[in-house]
């Protein structure tokens, strides 16, 4: 995993990279109107990493110092954000936010991302031309084994699940009820990781 130093280090470069990537899309200040004045704040649980993005009339930019009360928040590991990045940046994709604690006003979420799919470009190829092809290559990695290491331990957990269930279902147990049962499981399963994201945070802050 790379070290949280150099990920903090590499966010003037991405907000470069974002910035490029509009540009090229043509976004123009009237398309960048829905998101003027919106704060969002993203913390990176497993690295104690907070990134501001702040939308402003002409540009985004992205900062690791506090940017004041964001419109939303987003906690979450590493891997989860990026999924939900990917959602976000991916045509004809519904946002996904799972494994993520949200605070704050979602529909600003939604309005990103309905700019951000709008935007026809290989955001890989974009970092690429921003940051040289070494720094790109090491965070483009870092993101996409964040993120396949975040879905393994997903899917192991949903597998946990169903195996219990199955394996402790009392014959007159209707397939409606292990369905539901599985549901309310995965439920708990996900309020769990947010408390544990809260845990963290408090730790941190109370030193």
């Amino acid at each position: 995993m790379i070290s949280r130093v150099i990920l903090a280090s590499l966010v003037s470069a991405s907000e470069k990279a974002i910035s490029l990537g509009m540009s090229a899309a043509e976004i123009s200040k009237n398309d960048l109107v829905p998101m003027v004045g919106k704060v969002l704040k993203l913390h990176v649980t497993d690295m104690n990493l907070e990134i501001w993005i702040v939308c402003g009339e002409e540009r985004w930019w992205l900062s690791t110092e506090s940017q004041g009360s964001p419109d939303v928040e987003l906690l979450g590991d590493l891997g989860s954000l990026v999924d939900t990045a990917r959602t976000m940046t991916k045509a004809n994709t519904p946002l996904v936010l799972e494994g993520l604690d949200i605070r704050g006003n979602v529909g600003v979420l939604q309005t990103m991302q309905g700019m951000l799919q709008s935007i026809d470009l290989n955001w890989e190829d974009m970092a690429t031309k921003t940051l040289g092809p070494l720094q790109a290559s090491i965070l483009i990695r870092t993101l996409r084994g964040a993120r396949e290491q975040w879905l393994v331990s997903r899917d192991s957990l949903k597998r946990q699940a169903e195996d219990f269930l199955r394996a402790e279902q009392a014959t007159i147990l209707t397939e409606d009820h292990y369905l539901k049962t599985t549901a309310r499981i995965l439920k708990l399963s996900r309020n769990a990781e947010r408390l544990v994201s809260r845990l963290k945070r408090l730790e941190v802050h109370n030193g």
